[in-house]
């Protein structure tokens, strides 16, 4: 799993980012928060995490200042900012620090999943895996993935398939990083978005009707998803197609 290291002022916020976000689900461990930025400075290094979420506005030293200093002190990680604040000047100090991503407070549950989804894949390629096969010498995972590939409209979790399978929620993360160099996540994602395109071609299904299909009962968020994935639209995609 990728380490993850979160900085914020408030620590109601902080404990609430801690146990709200499906980390480990999608290929994740919290490695250490901090609500003062200057023990964050301190820490962060010593921790290596890949990931740093930072509030914005904090006493002392806000998350702009706590990047570039970060920065300067040679680390190698990817910023996400979580702030309640979007004013031109601090979204575009952060994206010139090479920042990820910028989500606004509050963090919504759909938001954040493809901030993550984004996060794994920019990292698969940062860090590619020694193997990258879609075989598998593990029978049971096999079965477990196969399970997946015919049942990817309905809605999965980790501890469903921890239970289902028999394999404890680590050892679930640790294989999908294994054998496919993403995270559960990430690869049912991939999956629906692959399922949403070919359907797409049947212009007779409509374009709501394939969002059900692929396991989104909510269109705008399977708009948001698959355009985030593709680049275009569901429709821009099937005109393509004309």
């Amino acid at each position: 799993m990728y380490k993850v290291y979160l900085v914020d002022d408030d620590s109601f916020i902080l404990e609430e980012l801690i146990e709200m976000i499906p980390w480990e689900e999608n290929g994740f461990e919290v490695a250490g928060s901090s609500t003062d930025p200057e023990e964050a400075l301190r820490l962060i290094p010593a921790v290596k995490p890949e990931v740093v979420f930072c509030d914005l506005k904090m006493p002392g030293m806000d998350g702009n200042e706590l990047i570039r200093r970060l920065k300067e002190s040679g680390m190698d990680c990817e910023f996400v900012m979580i702030s309640a604040y979007d004013s031109y000047e601090n979204v575009r100090s952060f994206f010139q620090q090479s920042g990820f991503d910028y989500i606004l407070k509050p963090v919504k549950d759909e938001d954040i999943q493809i901030v993550l989804e984004g996060l794994m894949a920019r990292l698969a390629e940062k860090y590619p895996a020694e193997r990258t096969e879609d075989l598998t010498e593990n029978p049971e995972f096999n079965k477990l993935v196969a399970y997946l590939n015919d049942h990817y409209a309905e809605k999965i979790s980790l501890g469903f398939l921890a239970e289902e399978f028999g394999f404890s929620r680590n050892y679930i993360c640790a294989l999908f990083q294994k054998y496919f160099n993403r995270s559960l996540s990430l690869y049912l994602t991939e999956l629906r978005m692959s399922k949403a395109k070919a359907l797409l071609l049947d212009k007779t299904i409509l374009i709501k009707e394939v969002a059900y299909r692929c396991g989104y009962t909510d269109y705008y968020h399977f708009f948001k998803v698959f355009k985030e994935h593709y680049g275009i639209s569901p429709k821009e995609m099937r005109e393509q197609d004309t």
